[in-house]
């Protein structure tokens, strides 16, 4: 995975999970990239954080949600109507036990782009 590729990923799942909780993310398009996102998470150094976006995605069947966008649409439709099955998730998530932000600039600067250190917080805007 390119470094471009993972912080889409990270930004991807920070962001819908920050603004509408693990069922926007699986909802939305971004969901059929979810197993990449933990491995994103993880390639960072943001293992709790990955931790918890895996145990959300453990809870579809065969532990991981589809890729199909209109397939894990119903699923989530399916499992849970009230859009209530990753509560506990969520709120861990959105506690941040990592700083995503510093650990992505960090694995950039790392990578050899040491520029992207520098951009602003997406809540600075």
């Amino acid at each position: 995975m390119s470094p471009d590729e993972v912080e889409v990923l990270v930004e991807a799942i920070e962001g819908e999970v920050m603004n509408g909780g693990f069922d926007q993310f699986f909802f939305n398009g971004a969901g059929a990239e979810a197993a990449r996102a933990v491995e994103a998470l993880d390639v960072i150094g943001a293992h709790a954080t990955a931790a918890i976006a895996r145990r959300a995605c453990a809870k579809f069947p065969g532990g991981m949600p589809p890729t199909d966008h209109d397939a894990r649409r119903r699923m989530l439709v399916a499992l849970w109507p009230d859009a209530d099955g990753f509560e506990s998730e969520t709120r861990e998530f959105q506690d941040y036990p990592d700083d995503l932000r510093t650990l992505l600039d960090e694995f950039l600067a790392a990578e050899g782009d040491p520029g992207r250190q520098s951009r602003p917080d997406a809540a600075d805007g």
